[in-house]
């Protein structure tokens, strides 16, 4: 979790497009900043077999060529007359090509509009295929997510980072909002209760392992800062989120890219009239800091930084990585690789 910082984040289009904003334009969320065009579904016709010919034959009985638009329904094939052997395009489309008693059909492309999902400012352009938008503000990164993007108002509808979420806490006040909950849900009738009021999103601190194989398969954004479980939101994140109630925020449920492994996140950027003139852009860990564990087994623990050695260390896996002692409160410390440990300022 950061307070205050600058945050980059590449937009990226999956296919060359073209980009809509140029170096140095302001952009909002909702703004769609890139397009490109995705190739619609390929069917494949097994036409030959359907009307019973050789596939030498098959030309004979084709009523479609390479180029031909067709519709879904419209007869390519004809055989005989009483009564007539047809085979039906599947789906709407454009036949691409036909051969070994086969017509390929592929489907009409679709348009992709990638939103901004940040306000910022845009860093760079890397024409065809996206570009950087940078902002100041809050950060704070989630153990687990599901869902896709999406933006709107913080509403923080727990008291207390310990208090259990329900959907009776749910009403048309919530409408296009991200809600703030507590140590976790209920049970599955809150995301359908916020699916019902449109919730943009909901933040938690833990969620119980039986319900993650359904939240998985759901759109809506959901991102979890502590664990699985029921587990209570760390006091300082909820205090963040607590005092940001009624700012705008983006949240990402997203966890994971093709090339490398992202986090869930919830950005809260500062209004454009309330930026400071300096904004750190990171702050190195030391000793006395206040960090968060984000792997098991102390996952969610907060503790202070009591040393750093400067030479790596063996863990349990026999790995040998840099790491640091830190005092969870208990009788003993616990030595945690820097890779695991989130600064909290």
């Amino acid at each position: 979790m950061t307070p205050l910082t600058k945050i980059r984040r590449e937009r990226v289009l999956p296919a060359p497009g073209e980009v809509l904003v140029k170096a140095g334009d302001r952009v909002e969320p909702t703004q769609v900043v890139a397009r490109t065009e995705q190739p619609g579904d390929f069917r494949i016709v097994q036409v030959a077999r359907l009307i019973d010919v050789t596939a030498s034959k098959l030309k004979d009985f084709l009523q479609v060529k390479a180029g031909d638009k067709v519709e879904k329904g419209q007869v390519i094939a004809k055989r005989g007359w009483l009564p007539p052997r047809t085979v039906k395009s599947p789906i709407d489309g454009t036949v691409t090509a036909r051969g070994g008693g086969r017509v390929l059909i592929e489907g009409p492309s679709t348009r992709l509009d990638l939103r901004a999902y940040i306000n910022g400012t845009v860093t760079n352009v890397v024409a065809p295929y996206g570009l950087v938008i940078e902002t100041s503000g809050a950060l704070v990164q989630g153990i687990w997510g599901s869902g896709g993007e999406s933006f709107g108002v913080l509403k923080c509808i727990v008291e207390s980072p310990d208090q259990i979420l329900n959907a009776q806490d749910i009403d048309p006040s919530c409408h296009s909002m991200i809600l703030v909950g507590g140590a976790g849900i209920e049970d599955l009738a809150v995301i359908e209760q916020a699916q019902e009021f449109q919730v943009r999103g909901i933040i938690l601190g833990g969620i119980s392992a039986h319900l993650v194989p359904d939240l998985e398969d759901t759109l809506l954004p959901v991102v979890v800062t502590e664990g699985i479980g029921v587990v209570p939101m760390a006091s300082p994140i909820f205090k963040l989120l607590q005092s940001s109630d009624g700012r705008d925020a983006a949240i990402s449920g997203r966890v994971r890219s093709r090339w490398n492994v992202i986090y869930p996140e919830i950005i809260i950027p500062l209004p454009a009239e309330s930026l400071p003139t300096q904004v750190a852009s990171g702050e190195p860990l030391k000793v006395g800091t206040q960090v968060r564990l984000v792997r098991s087994p102390h996952m969610g623990a907060i503790g202070i930084v009591l040393s750093i050695p400067e030479t790596e260390q063996e863990i349990a896996t026999g790995a040998k990585v840099r790491v640091a002692k830190v005092d969870l409160g208990h009788e003993n410390p616990v030595i945690v690789p820097l890779v695991n440990l989130e600064v909290l300022r």
